[in-house]
């Protein structure tokens, strides 16, 4: 992923991490919340797919954002849960938190483009 736009490259690697980390989930949190978490991170991942390709990506973009605040709830519950332990849910957050700045930042330029 070498030519690859850096927000998307860093999402890539943080739905790996946080895909590991949902496998490790109890049975009854990994069948549900877990598989919300993966299908939220596969969507992210379409969509800043598409916003990379389209012109007009402001709107993909901001449904990125809707949905990374989503994840990040999700992730919230899972540690309140015990499903995701403490130190795992900080260094989510924190990554969660850099990939929301990168897509922020993207947002603005296009938007002071147009």
């Amino acid at each position: 992923m070498s030519a690859e736009l850096k927000v998307i490259s860093n999402f890539y690697d943080f739905a790996i991490y946080l895909g590991q980390r949902i496998e490790k989930f109890p049975r009854h949190h990994r069948y549900s919340l877990g598989s919300a978490m993966e299908q939220g991170l596969r969507d992210i991942l379409a969509l800043l797919l598409r916003a990379k390709y389209r012109r007009d990506n402001a709107a993909f973009l901001e449904e990125v954002n809707i949905q990374l605040e989503i994840l990040r709830f999700q992730i919230r519950m899972a540690k309140d849960l015990r499903a995701l332990p403490m130190k795992s849910h900080g260094h989510a957050s924190k990554l969660l938190q850099g990939i929301g700045a990168q897509v922020g930042g993207w947002l603005r330029s296009r938007k002071a483009t147009a």
